[in-house]
């Protein structure tokens, strides 16, 4: 919601000369102002600076799977990609060669030659393996395997076959790609046979972990030779399960075989009893996925449970090295190292890769963080900026949150810092421009009512004050004060004091500072100036029109009007007494610059200068159409103290720029200062915009002695010093006159500084 006002009341049905001009004068300088800009408008000679935030997304977990595994790295699938991901720089690249390979076809497990493979039917019957070399285009290859090679199964390269012997048996081939009759035949143990589907459990180099049937029929482990057939057989016992094999040795977990529960390990060229480590399943039944990474197991129960690992010689300890894993799988080179994808304690979701360092501790090397994926489009519904911050509200699944960034307080926007997340806010019912931090409504659980909350943490609002209405809005705020309507009132709330100060029927109405703005409906052309707190007119201005203005908005020394029945409109700067030209709907009053929405929904943006000029800023295009109205605070806003404009665009992404560099001066719009003190003393200064650094001196007139200085950084809005009435020494000054003075720099570097100065008597020594 922005710091404006956009009401509607009866108006006049008088019209002076004047206002007849000023609308003529509109119409001849909106038809001049016909420049177009192709992105955001900005101040001529200025070069563009710009903020863009595109609307917060709902974001989830995306498809991940790993496929297979070489030396250098891992091919995984993101979406509709096959991908690379390498080890020696986690780079990751789309492999293109397999965009039309069904996944179903591709050929998973370990290859230590980094190739992508996968098989393809021929029209013999026979399948052709397609071996692509990702690391190193030297490895493409295709091998051949004949028709009449049942149910191929692949291992690192390896081909393994069975062959119809055509009397209810089935022999057990390599094939290599050449003449069958060059093919080795697998020479399994006396009496052993196989299925038609060979059993192939991993492999390393040339050597192949394979299962068959012995003689009395239960199952069978061997290591095959793959370039000769011969056979060499496990000490299996028991049930087995998750073999694998590396250059160090061959593994199997069992949960009732010699030497009782765990995985047992065994040299790849030895002989005799493996070791058995013992592992602490959850589950007396669980599917156990184990692996050996040199002096250490690394295993899971089933899907999602914990990565763990269980040392069996060496330095390492137990520990749990993901708590939740979806896949894991042996990379066979060396002592082994595993690749997992799974979940870390922060709920990150990554391809790691776990090995045995130096030290002889398994480290985690992360090669890819699994990038989520859009599952819900953001909305932006509602917009506000005042002072350097910018509010949103994003619609997301049905759920309204208002977000916020600093956007700096310097001529031109800067991204800075997140601001907190307040959910359930729609437009119309936020504000931010008070002392108290954020206004929003809520509503009041015991009645439903409209309850006025301020503060900037979520977590710790105000107390709450429950207001006269129902359903109503924030129509505009100030350090003070909010403007709140509903039910055909306006009320003004006292934030510090959380009063309603103020009821007055819906009327064109606005807050500058301390003073309320509002028309005259018994004095046509006339703006009243009032103390809200105490009803009292403390000045009123003549637009020298005859229509009473239904609108108001207040910037600086402007304040822009409009009595929309009346199609009357305009700006008066009540320093200088000047008028300029505006159109009577779609408008918002920036610090010396105008925006108006067109019928086109293009943003025209005019200067107001102090001698009463304007001048061409350009156009915005490529704004988002609001759901309704004219956009103004959903599609579009500005600040009012500040040079800057923030809009939506067609694709949900909020624009900030700053259209108008040349602004006003830093200064103290009011102050509360007390002119006397009998031993303490509080005072406060309210800024037109933000500072970036403020000091205040007190001085004893008698001496000319600086007695107290006060110095600040960085305030958005108000200087507050508390005195106790001692000196920098701690002693109590001297009862008599003093004099303070108030100096402020300017945040955005334009103009002088700010000063203010007063007397004070200190009553009390």
């Amino acid at each position: 919601m922005s710091r404006h006002l956009y009401t509607n009341s009866r108006a006049g049905n008088r019209r002076t000369g004047r206002a007849a001009g000023a609308a003529a004068v509109a119409v001849v300088l909106a038809a001049g102002l016909a420049t177009a800009l192709p992105a955001t408008a900005h101040a001529a000679g200025a070069e563009a600076a710009e903020i863009l935030i595109p609307a917060p997304d709902a974001f989830g977990e995306g498809p991940e799977k790993i496929l297979a595994t070489g030396r250098y790295g891992v091919l995984h699938r993101e979406g509709d990609d096959y991908l690379w991901t390498n080890s020696y720089n986690r780079r990751t690249r789309v492999v293109t060669e397999l965009a039309e390979v069904p996944e179903e076809l591709l050929v998973g497990g370990h290859d230590e030659h980094n190739r992508a493979i996968y098989t393809r039917q021929r029209a013999d019957g026979g399948t052709d393996v397609v071996r692509i070399g990702i690391e190193d285009p030297a490895f493409n290859s295709t091998l051949t395997v004949p028709a009449g090679y049942l149910n191929p199964r692949f291992a690192a390269g390896w081909v393994v076959v069975t062959v119809d012997k055509g009397d209810g048996t089935y022999e057990m081939r390599v094939a290599r790609g050449g003449a069958p009759s060059a093919d080795p035949v697998v020479r399994l143990p006396a009496g052993a046979t196989t299925d038609a589907r060979p059993v192939v459990l991993g492999a390393q180099g040339s050597e192949v972990l394979i299962g068959y049937r012995l003689a009395d029929g239960s199952p069978g482990y061997g290591i095959l030779t793959a370039y000769d057939g011969r056979v060499k057989p496990l000490p299996v016992t028991g049930d087995a399960s998750s073999f694998r094999i590396t250059q160090m040795n061959v593994s199997w977990f069992s949960r009732n075989g010699s030497g009782g529960q765990g995985l047992r390990i065994l040299p790849r060229s030895g002989t005799g009893t493996p070791k058995v480590v013992p592992l602490d399943t959850r589950s007396p039944d669980s599917e156990v996925t184990a692996f050996v990474v040199e002096d250490s197991v690394v295993w899971h129960e089933g899907l999602g449970g914990p990565l763990r690992l269980t040392p069996h010689a060496g330095v390492d300890t137990e520990r749990t090295l993901l708590p939740t894993v979806e896949f894991a799988q042996l990379r066979a080179e060396g002592y082994g190292d595993v690749l997992a994808l799974g979940k870390d304690a922060d709920g990150r979701r990554a391809i790691h890769v776990f090995t045995q360092d130096g030290s002889g501790t398994v480290f985690d090397l992360v090669m890819r963080e699994v990038p989520k994926v859009r599952t819900a489009d953001g909305e932006i519904g509602a917009l506000s900026l005042d002072r350097g911050r910018l509010r949103y509200v994003n619609s997301l699944a049905g759920k309204d949150t208002l977000h916020g960034k600093a956007v700096g307080t310097g001529l031109d926007p800067a991204e800075g810092a997140r601001l907190a997340d307040f959910p359930g806010l729609a437009a119309g019912r936020f504000a931010d421009g008070t002392d108290e931090g954020l206004a929003r409504l809520v509503a009041d659980p015991a009645t439903g009512k409209d309850t006025l909350v301020t503060g900037d943490d979520p977590e710790r609002p105000s107390q709450g004050l429950v207001l006269p209405g129902t359903g109503g809005r924030i129509l505009d705020a100030s350090p003070e004060f909010v403007l709140y309507e509903a039910g055909g009132r306006q009320y003004v709330v006292d934030t510090a004091r959380d009063l309603v100060v103020r009821d007055q029927p819906v009327q064109g109405a606005a807050l500058d500072g301390d003073r309320l703005i509002k028309s005259a409906p018994g004095k046509p052309g006339t703006v009243n100036v009032v103390d809200p707190r105490s009803g009292r007119a403390t000045g009123s201005h003549d637009l020298g029109v005859d229509c009473v203005p239904s609108e108001f908005q207040a910037a600086g020394t402007l304040v822009y009007w409009s009595c929309a029945s009346q199609d009357a409109a305009g700006v008066y700067d009540t320093a200088t007494h000047r008028d300029f030209p505006a159109p009577v709907s779609g408008v918002l009053l920036g610090d010396r610059f105008l925006a108006a929405r067109e019928a086109s929904g293009e943003l025209r943006l005019t200067a107001l200068r102090p001698d009463g000029s304007t001048g061409d800023l350009g156009t915005v295009t490529g704004v988002k159409p609001p759901a309704s109205g004219d956009g103004r605070g959903s599609t579009w806003t500005l600040d009012p103290a500040a040079g800057k404009l923030a809009w939506v665009g067609t694709d949900d992404t909020v624009h900030v720029t700053a259209p108008q560099q040349a602004v006003s001066p830093l200064g103290v719009g009011h102050s509360t200062v007390p002119a006397t003190s009998a031993g303490a003393w509080s005072a406060a200064w309210w800024l037109s915009k933000p500072a970036a650094s403020w000091k205040v001196t007190l001085v004893r007139r008698s001496t000319g002695e600086t007695v107290r200085t006060w110095t600040g950084e960085d305030t958005r809005g108000a200087v507050r010093v508390d005195w106790d009435g001692t000196s920098a020494s701690g002693d109590p000054v001297p009862a008599g006159g003093y004099t303070w003075r108030l100096t402020a720099a300017p945040s955005d570097g334009s103009g002088p500084d700010a000063t203010a100065s007063g007397t004070l008597r200190v009553t009390a020594g």
